[in-house]
């Protein structure tokens, strides 16, 4: 095991600031609904996160049962990049499943418990060595960072959707998710160390292994730096939810 590394060494800069901010115009927004007996948000919320919380033990174990589990005799290639992102982030090795799925995706799961991280078959078979390392840390950084709890707090994930509840929940905790996907993208490069690998493999997840072939990469980059420096732009892709946990 490498030396311990903390998530606040590469979390990135406001994202406690925007969790905490969230709950904080929870905890007004129930205050102000109790004293104008408007609705009982508070116990609506509590029923949320609990079910929601329910609904991620069993969604994580109906994936767990359906896929295949990563490891030395099983993907052995996959169980060893696994293995080196796990030591360079200083973690203990979660449990890796691989689903049948041809969409490109990758997610993280678990609440107060064992945590799994499940790869879509099409993104093992899309991406080189070096840009599945960074997706693979990108997920391990969702475990070592603590979202997959928090997720389920902030009812921020996508298992259960109550009208209007569940959109306000989301609204006030959007900013917060936007910042942890930073974080864990600046995990991932940690992982990889290959900052080439991961616009690579972020172009993949864009566009598909077969347009990748036609993107450039220095051109990508461009594009996002012209997005940045767009005020409008910027803040609707601030807004932007583009992977879920």
């Amino acid at each position: 095991m490498a030396a311990y590394i903390s998530p606040n060494d590469y979390r990135v800069t406001g994202e406690k600031a925007a969790l905490y901010c969230g709950f904080g115009i929870l905890a007004i927004l129930i205050i102000i609904l109790y004293l104008t007996k408007a609705v009982n948000f508070g116990g609506v919320a509590l029923f949320l996160v609990s079910y929601t919380a329910i609904l991620v033990w069993i969604q994580q174990g109906q994936l767990i049962g359906g896929a295949a589990k990563v490891s030395k005799k099983q993907f052995p290639e996959i169980y060893a990049i696994a293995t080196e992102a796990a030591t360079r982030l200083g973690m203990m090795q979660p449990e890796i499943f691989i689903r049948q799925d041809p969409t490109l995706n990758a997610f993280a799961m678990g609440f107060l418990g064992e945590k799994s991280v499940v790869l879509h078959s099409a993104t093992v078979e899309a991406m080189e060595h070096n840009e599945l390392e960074h997706i693979i840390g990108h997920e391990f950084s969702h475990i070592k960072c603590s979202h997959t709890n928090l997720i389920v707090l902030t009812s921020s994930s996508n298992c259960i959707s109550v009208p209007i509840i569940s959109q306000i929940m989301s609204f006030i905790f959007l900013f917060w998710s936007r910042k942890a996907e930073y974080t864990c993208d600046r995990g991932g490069l940690l992982a990889s160390r290959d900052s080439r690998a991961a616009i690579a493999a972020m172009c993949k997840l864009a566009v598909g292994p077969t347009l990748f072939k036609q993107m450039d990469i220095e051109d990508f980059q461009n594009q996002q730096m012209a997005i940045d420096q767009t005020i409008f732009r910027k803040s609707a892709k601030i807004l932007q939810i583009t992977h879920t946990l």
